[in-house]
């Protein structure tokens, strides 16, 4: 009798046990739907940069003065470009010189505004360093201005075709940061004043510049 009544208290608790997960069923409520999380790991090529330096012109062509040399001053220039591969760069860059004297035989300074469409090859990344070289081409728009001399000149301006030439290197500060510095040889054409004119040709540059790059998205 005893081994009965406990034989039909199992087949109750197992009778229970499987009704268990159906009762749950009707009675709790059904789980909420699950949320994919979407995968944000794509880079971005994108980056900006920004870089002042120091443009050191060699002599210039001067039609009523024959040119001398000429004292060095700054630019600063501001750009956005896309690293298309791990090795390959593009950029657009706009910039600006500070006026500068042109030395004996006219009385007049010069300024110009550069545009720039670079192409960059990144050589190595070596523990964080990463030289480089590349070229540009763009336009410049050279501005002759306060004319006094040769007597009957006047201010004057010309858009003429540039293009550089340029190698360095830059340093990541973070895996998005950039720190870069280089050399650029620019050609930025020539210059024409008003009134009686005289023409400014082979304005030529070597400059020096530190920049810093920043990539919103890393490779």
């Amino acid at each position: 009798m005893i081994l009965r009544s406990y034989l039909k208290y199992a087949v109750g608790l197992v009778a229970l046990l499987a009704a268990g997960p159906a009762w749950a069923a009707d009675v709790l409520p059904p789980p909420a739907p699950s949320v994919e999380v979407a995968d944000d790991a794509t880079a971005s090529c994108l980056y900006s940069r920004i870089d002042v330096g120091v443009a050191i012109h060699e002599r210039p062509s001067i039609s009523v003065g024959g040119g001398s040399n000429v004292d060095p001053t700054g630019f600063v220039e501001v750009g956005i470009g896309c690293q298309l591969l791990e090795t390959f760069r593009v950029e657009a860059v706009l910039g600006g010189r500070i006026p500068y004297d042109l030395g004996s035989g006219v009385d007049a300074d010069m300024q110009s505004s550069t545009a720039f469409l670079n192409f960059t090859y990144d050589i190595t990344n070596y523990e964080g360093w990463t030289p480089y070289i590349g070229g540009g081409l763009g336009a410049s728009y050279n501005r002759l201005t306060d004319v006094s001399l040769p007597a009957g000149a006047s201010d004057g301006e010309e858009l003429s075709f540039a293009w550089n030439v340029h190698m360095g290197v830059s340093y990541d500060m973070t895996p998005q940061t950039k720190i870069d510095m280089g050399y650029r040889l620019t050609d930025l054409g020539k210059s024409r004043s008003g009134g009686t004119p005289f023409t400014v040709d082979d304005i030529v540059a070597h400059e020096f510049k530190v920049g810093m790059r920043y990539h919103f998205g890393s490779w």
